[in-house]
């Protein structure tokens, strides 16, 4: 593990001095913020989960601060702001201690809706209509609040952050309809004239092309006032939470139209309410506006990133496709081993997943019973499982974590261009890698408690159908693959390979589940990788964001819902 950095307030430097002396002046780190603030955050935020509201909003015109406390009403309430015995107080430690992650940045959150309607705007009625229809209900947003969280946790360990902040402060104004413009890192200016591009958005109609990409220059003064504010969250890393959000609710559309799900969120699905066509046609056009968005956010490596994400989602689904086919003709592992896959890693992780919760001697005896034994689990079920799982849910929480420590300024590129020292360059290789591993592993963690609360949620409590959803979708997910390897006499094979498609299948596989450690068996797995994201954050200096990001990854494990 590399060493925990120092937080440092980094002077930004005048055009004269080199960026290689500005990296080496590190200051102390910023107090803490004053107890009685601190309190009245929390206490701010948690008033406004009071009603624990979980219904859509009244309807579509509801004003922005209506769509602002529903959407923090939400999240707060998923991560359990509310929960009186969370908000019991003892002496005030050393380090702050979050009891809700919301709280940070609640403000953020708060206007990420409206910001997304914004950007989704078509001149065409119905697939405006689609576009924006998921984001009606009242979601997580727990993407964006990683995104953000992160991005205030690394933000001024870069000595490239100053200069971000200086551009982010200095030119942000105000249009003639009194909407703020963030002018400053070009996140709503087109690269193309708009003749060239010939994209209406009548909500971005007012802002597009109308705005000068000239700054001013800050004075030595201003400049040391700015890299004091650590911790301020860039306009580029709130635009990329909003895209973030838009990339997988455009999975969640496409999902659904794969799936035949009746329901999400609590309401009618989309391939309900619209059809598969306009489904499939309103996740595409997300698609495209989020691509739109991340262009302009005008850094090639965020793009890199986030296009991948793109892909590993298409790769990941195809690969649940296979799966259940090779699983059908009996293959699953030697389609798992032909698979294109970073062999090493995945594995390594199938080993671990294959053995969790065993001793020693216990592992040993299942490894040798797989290997000998035609119709058991192998560990290569298991990789192609989290290798699945992470292509199709970590991947996107990986990568944009990685993606907002680029934007403060920890980017492999942008620090390469800067001629910093070799030592500052492997500080924020460190800080990058911390991110990922925190995203990625969370991302696993998250998903592995979704298939596990599959078999213990209703749909009331889901939003979505449940009991046994994956079993009639002829997914074999962790529990199954536990059930699967504790019971051989059970012949849990035969269910794998015809999809639970026959009669009584899914109710035979939901007993067998709850009669072997399959739950509990995943639980320890998810812990597992819940416990290697908070160690990837021992590199990054105590602060809030930090210790709400061990919160929210607390959460993540314990949630209900």
């Amino acid at each position: 593990m590399p060493p925990r950095l120092p937080r440092s307030a980094l002077s930004p430097v005048s055009r004269g001095l080199p960026r290689s002396l500005a990296a080496r002046t590190l200051a102390a780190t910023p107090a803490t913020r004053a107890q009685s603030s601190w309190a009245s955050a929390v206490d701010q935020a948690k008033n406004l989960v009071q009603d624990q509201l979980a219904q859509f909003p009244s309807s579509s015109s509801s004003s922005s601060s209506s769509s602002a406390s529903s959407t923090a009403s939400s999240a707060a309430a998923f991560f359990g702001a509310s929960d009186p015995a969370s908000s019991a107080s003892s002496t005030a430690p050393a380090a702050p201690i979050i009891q809700d992650p919301l709280s940070l940045v609640s403000s953020e959150l708060s206007s990420l809706r409206s910001n997304v309607s914004s950007l989704l705007g078509s001149g065409h009625p119905s697939l405006d209509t689609i576009a924006k229809y998921y984001f009606q209900a009242e979601g997580k947003h727990v993407r964006p609040l990683i995104v953000l969280l992160m991005s205030k946790a690394v933000n001024g360990l870069s000595p490239l952050y100053p200069d971000l902040l200086a551009q982010a402060q200095n030119s942000t104004q105000r249009s003639d309809t009194g909407k703020s413009i963030e002018r400053d890192m070009g996140i709503n200016e087109p690269l193309s004239p708009g003749s060239v591009l010939n994209d209406f958005n009548p909500h971005m109609e007012s802002i597009e092309g109308s705005l000068s990409s000239t700054a001013s220059t800050q004075d030595a003064s201003a400049a040391a006032a700015l890299a004091s504010a650590t911790g301020a969250i860039l306009p580029t890393q709130r635009r990329l939470a909003e895209i973030t959000e838009m990339i997988h609710v455009a999975s969640l559309l496409h999902d659904d139209v794969i799936d035949a799900s009746p329901l999400r969120r609590g309401a009618p699905s989309a391939p309900s309410a619209f059809g598969n066509k306009l489904s499939i046609l309103g996740g595409d056009f997300l698609l495209g506006r989020a691509s739109v968005a991340l262009a302009r956010l005008r850094d090639a490596e965020v793009v890199e990133l986030l296009a991948t994400v793109i892909a590993n989602l298409v790769e990941g689904e195809v690969m649940q496709l296979k799966s259940q086919a090779a699983a059908q003709a009996g293959d699953a592992a030697s389609t798992a081993s032909s698979l294109p896959t970073h062999a090493n890693i995945w594995e390594s992780e199938g080993l671990l997943a294959h053995t969790m919760g065993l001793s020693d001697s216990e592992a040993q005896r299942a490894i040798d019973h797989a290997t000998s034994t035609a119709n058991q689990p192998t560990p290569a079920h298991f990789s192609l499982y989290l290798q699945k799982t992470y292509l199709k849910t970590a991947a996107l929480i990986a990568k944009s974590t990685r993606a907002s420590v680029t934007l403060a300024g920890c980017g492999a590129d942008a620090i390469s261009k800067a001629n910093l020292a070799p030592s500052v360059s492997e500080e924020m290789r460190a800080i990058r890698d911390a991110a990922y591993g925190y995203g990625r592993n969370l991302g696993i963690a998250f998903q592995l408690v979704d298939d596990l609360l599959d078999f213990q949620s209703t749909s009331a409590a889901f939003g979505k159908p449940s009991g046994g959803a994956d079993l009639r979708l002829g997914l074999a997910t962790a529990p199954v693959l536990y059930a699967w390897q504790e019971l051989p006499g059970e012949r849990i094979h035969e269910l794998v390979a015809r999809r639970f498609e026959g009669e009584g299948d899914v109710e035979k596989m939901l007993r067998l589940v709850d009669r072997s450690q399959g739950l509990k068996r995943t639980a320890e797995l998810a812990k597992e990788h819940a416990r290697r994201a908070t160690q990837h954050l021992d590199v990054l200096p105590d602060s809030e964001a930090k210790q709400a990001l061990v919160r929210l990854n607390e959460q993540v494990i314990k949630r209900v819902k």
